[in-house]
């Protein structure tokens, strides 16, 4: 089973993954976790200024990441695959998109301590540095591929989590994937 998320900042992504992994015994992989470790391999500590001021400039970052999940999704089979483009590298997957509102995502990533690549300090300003990301994600992902982040024919399933927890999140896509997954 091939499982792809993509989604906006702080919409549960991470949290997702690992239940779905733990759930249906799958392996993780998450493009965010790669951007990361290359944001600070460049001397970035905020993964939105490195998308902004460097990714921007220099498209061999998106590419090489792009490559090494298109890679994964065609060498590999059971699988969680937490990737903005995973949708499009990696099409016979099961193509699930999370969204939230600026301010519960921002309310999540100043919560969640284990984001050491963040430089928001207040709600505003992650509110501010989410949208931010999100659009410079949106508009290279348009120049390079012809993608758009926001369509919604792109995915298999749409979940708004901003008003749920994550076992309401795991229930909604779990039953999805099952229904989907016996139907074949």
């Amino acid at each position: 089973m091939k499982i792809t998320l993509a989604g906006t900042p702080g919409s549960g992504k991470s949290t997702l993954r690992s239940l779905l992994a733990e759930h249906y015994n799958l392996e993780v992989r998450g493009t965010g976790d790669f951007m990361r470790k290359i944001s600070k391999q460049h001397g970035y500590n905020d993964i939105t200024k490195f998308l902004i001021e460097y990714v921007s400039k220099h498209p061999e970052v998106d590419y090489q990441i792009d490559e090494e999940q298109r890679l994964f999704g065609e060498q590999n089979e059971d699988f969680v695959l937490d990737a903005h483009l995973g949708f499009h590298f990696v099409p016979d997957s099961i193509r699930i998109c999370l969204t939230c509102n600026y301010e519960e995502s921002a309310y999540r990533i100043l919560a969640d301590k284990e984001r050491t690549t963040e430089a928001a300090k207040t709600i505003s300003d992650s509110m501010e540095t989410g949208k931010k990301r999100w659009e410079t994600m949106r508009k290279n992902f348009l120049s390079l591929y012809k993608v758009d982040l926001d369509d919604p024919s792109n995915f298999d399933l749409m979940v708004d989590t901003t008003c749920l927890s994550s076992a309401e999140v795991f229930e909604r896509v779990s039953t999805f994937i099952d229904e989907q997954t016996t139907s074949l």
